[in-house]
């Protein structure tokens, strides 16, 4: 496929996966995903194209809001909730929804993970004490919800929220020790654990801005060294996301995206989240940031 098409055919492909109802689905006929629905929002906001769907798009979001503000993964799974930071920043990305945003705001620094006092002879490294944000009620906080949390209460102007300052000790706390980050693990039994890039971008663009860059140069290098040879797109772009989060300059970052697009001709269509997330990282040059927290 023609490299000069390869986006405006992503955007082609995302459009085609959106419902009569509004919201997108993660595959053709498939059916609507509040998390799906607001990676596709951000994705054509970028662009600044397709308004009517996208404000279509952004009130069926609203539709799947519960009253408590958050925004379950699917109508019979109240529990699983992380979607809710997702869709706040999917509405700040576009404008208006504010009084969805107070809700979801007001959720997400309400609740938090299943959190205890790090035994004595603990199999895990890490402090199990620190809250952060879990996947799904009752359970222990990670590395992606937490940090997607923290990036959606920074883009409304909570960054010094305490529950916020706590989620960012959480991230440094699960911080592996030669650089970069996992899932959420460290150490266990006495063995550390190996870094992903995903994880690594997710928590470095978390951080941005709250600490200092002395304290996550290790995990830059660490990124830094892996972004090439990223070819999937999760990977390549929460590694250009966190990268750019760091003012770090990255050669060629669009041909990367591009490069990752192309491997659909050999392993067939991806799903709508991840055309989205390369549509975003190509139209943004990488800095997530920077668009959905503009300075």
């Amino acid at each position: 496929m023609d490299s000069d098409r390869l986006i405006p055919k992503s955007i082609e492909m995302i459009v085609s996966r959106s419902l009569k109802g509004g919201g997108f689905a993660q595959r053709q006929n498939g059916e609507f995903r509040p998390d799906v629905t607001a990676w596709s929002i951000i994705a054509l906001t970028t662009g600044n194209i397709y308004r009517d769907l996208v404000e279509n798009s952004c009130n069926r979001l609203a539709a799947s809001q519960l009253n408590d503000g958050r925004i379950p993964v699917a109508e019979d799974l109240d529990n699983v909730y992380w979607p809710t930071a997702l869709a706040v920043l999917a509405w700040k990305s576009t404008g208006g929804f504010e009084n969805e945003i107070k809700r979801a705001t007001k959720f997400l620094v309400k609740t938090s993970g299943l959190h205890f006092p790090r035994e004595k002879d603990s199999p895990t490294g890490h402090d199990t004490a620190i809250r952060g944000w879990p996947w799904i009620a009752k359970a222990h906080s990670w590395i992606e919800p937490t940090s997607m949390a923290i990036l959606a209460l920074k883009a409304t102007g909570n960054a010094g929220h305490d529950r916020v300052q706590e989620a960012v000790r959480m991230i440094l706390d699960r911080k592996l020790p030669a650089g970069g980050w996992n899932y959420g693990n460290t150490v266990v039994f006495n063995q550390e654990l190996s870094p992903t890039p995903e994880h690594t971008g997710q928590a470095l663009c978390a951080l941005s801005g709250f600490v200092h860059h002395s304290e996550i140069a290790k995990s830059i290098d660490y990124l830094g060294k892996e972004i090439s040879i990223l070819k999937t797109p999760i990977s390549l772009c929460w590694g250009l996301f966190g990268l750019m989060a760091w003012a770090v300059k990255i050669k060629d970052n669009r041909e990367r995206i591009l490069n990752s697009l192309s491997l659909q001709q050999r392993y067939g269509h991806y799903d709508t989240s991840l055309l989205s997330k390369l549509v975003i990282a190509y139209n943004t040059e990488g800095n997530l940031s920077g668009f959905i927290m503009p300075s």
